[in-house]
């Protein structure tokens, strides 16, 4: 059991009263002990399940007193507590009890595969990326340069490109051999079929994109029958499901969940916050999940009219006595912007605000939001890359930079990543799907833990990311030294 939850038990313990009940749904080999919990202030069914680790239906069942949603201050509630009996030699019976939260919460061990043995020496990779290179102009320099400053599909696939050939040419100082064809996707399915048409992929080890979804999927179904992976390489957006995609960046889903598991952690080592919900039309899902935690949350909706939160409402409700969580959930560039400076003008010392956000898009990179804003409200999110600097990343920007003339941006970073550890997977267990066994990677920016879901390979890998003034800091869900800054 972890420490925090040995000292929440041992405070709340003169509210318990144990007794035993029996049950005739559970096996001989298990029974039930109930604890008495008195309710507390702002307590939910969801919050003390947590607690507990029970279900709120568990919590039902056993106090048939609860009506509707709705507990009542000292209310007194039976928590049942299933333990396992075990026999041993002498016949007498021990009861074994284990911390689900320690075993969900474990750190995965991350595995480095380039000491590893390569069982495959010799690989063959195919890049399909909209290049759309029939749009330069041979003649035109400043047609060519306007269309390279830009951001659009070309730079996109050029920086992506440029980040997996860089993974191949460490690959190939490992000692592997790699082959590499690109294709020119146009973004163009027409294209794409005459690239089905004129190619055989069944000797690929795996196709690197398309890049948008709609492509993935063509893509998939027409070498379908060669069972030759398809990596969606950029999107955080669903593809289709198939068994020969893998879905290399973890989906907004399963970021959400991750999330949600740190929320979790948080009704229970801090119990009583004053919480606010600042969402939008499309947020309205995220907003009742949060609400399932936190039922007596401040709620402010914005519009598409009026994108600016009234300073005096948030003012009046953020308070200096305890904890203020605030929940932008918003994806709206003006809604953030205006949102985050708001609160950076009502934080101080003696007002501790903590900005979160249970999905955050590329949208926050963008310069009109004010990096140290977030900094002093400990902006804390879940992302599919690690925003951190470090001295391997140092080496890889030299590296980069003395290759291209400039420095990598985060397209680039995670091609390197990516394609790196899809080489390695392959050299070492010959086929990607059979090392999901190995568990989590982890190179740069960018981690991989591949689970196998609806027949197809999907990264579940998430960092948890909080600013800290000017740093960026990664925690672990099982740390729970997080809570209390």
């Amino acid at each position: 059991m972890g420490v925090i939850k040995k000292i929440l038990l041992l405070f709340l313990f003169p509210l318990f009263v144990f007794s035993q009940v029996t049950s005739e749904n559970l096996p001989q080999s298990y029974t039930i002990d109930t604890l008495i919990h008195e309710v507390k202030r702002k307590q939910t069914l969801y919050s003390i399940s947590k607690i507990y680790e029970v279900s709120v239906q568990d919590l039902r069942t056993f106090n048939p007193q609860i009506k509707g949603n709705k507990l009542s201050r000292k209310m007194q509630l039976n928590i049942p507590q299933k333990r396992k009996l075990i026999s041993i030699e002498d016949n007498s019976i021990i009861l074994i009890e284990q911390d689900k939260k320690e075993v969900i919460n474990k750190p995965y061990q991350t595995i480095n595969l380039k000491d590893s043995v390569f069982k495959k020496k010799s690989l063959k990779l195919g890049l399909m990326a909209p290049f759309k290179i029939d749009q330069f102009e041979i003649d035109s320099v400043e047609v060519n340069k306007r269309l390279l400053k830009e951001l659009n599909l070309t730079t996109i696939s050029l920086d992506f490109y440029s980040g997996a050939m860089v993974a191949i040419k460490e690959a190939v100082d490992l000692g592997l051999d790699i082959e590499l064809k690109v294709f020119d996707t146009e973004n163009d399915q027409a294209k794409i079929e005459k690239i089905l048409l004129e190619n055989d992929f069944k000797n690929y080890d795996f196709l690197l994109g398309p890049f948008i979804p709609r492509n993935i999927s063509q893509i998939s179904n027409g070498i379908a029958k060669s069972k030759t992976n398809v990596i969606s390489p950029l999107t955080t957006n669903k593809v289709d499901i198939k068994n020969n995609i893998v879905q290399s960046i973890s989906q907004k889903e399963v970021q959400k969940k991750a999330m949600f598991r740190y929320i979790d952690s948080l009704v229970i080592d801090e119990p009583d916050p004053c919480v606010m919900i600042i969402y939008d039309e499309e947020s309205i899902q995220s907003k009742n999940k949060i609400l399932e935690r936190y039922s007596y949350a401040e709620l402010i909706k914005i519009n598409d009219t009026q994108s600016f939160v009234d300073p005096e409402i948030t003012d009046s409700l953020l308070v200096y006595s305890k904890k203020n969580f605030v929940f932008l959930e918003s994806q709206n560039l003006n809604i953030i912007t205006s949102v985050s400076s708001l609160l950076n003008s009502q934080v101080n010392e003696e007002r501790d605000i903590r900005l979160m956000t249970t999905y955050r898009s590329d949208i926050y990179e963008n310069e009109n939001i004010s990096f140290e804003h977030l900094g002093k409200l400990n902006f804390t999110y879940p992302s599919y890359y690690k925003p951190i600097y470090n001295q391997n990343l140092t080496n890889f920007n030299q590296d980069y930079l003395h290759e291209f003339g400039k420095l990598p941006n985060k397209t680039a970073i995670r091609a390197y990543d990516l394609t790196l550890d899809l080489i390695l997977r392959s050299a070492v267990f010959r086929k990607i799907e059979k090392s999901i066994k190995i568990g989590q990677t982890e190179y740069l920016q960018n981690k991989f833990n591949y689970q196998i879901e609806n027949d197809m390979l999907v990264n579940q890998a998430v960092y948890m990311i909080r600013h800290d003034n000017l740093e960026i800091v990664e925690f672990d869900l099982s740390d729970h030294n997080e809570y209390s800054k």
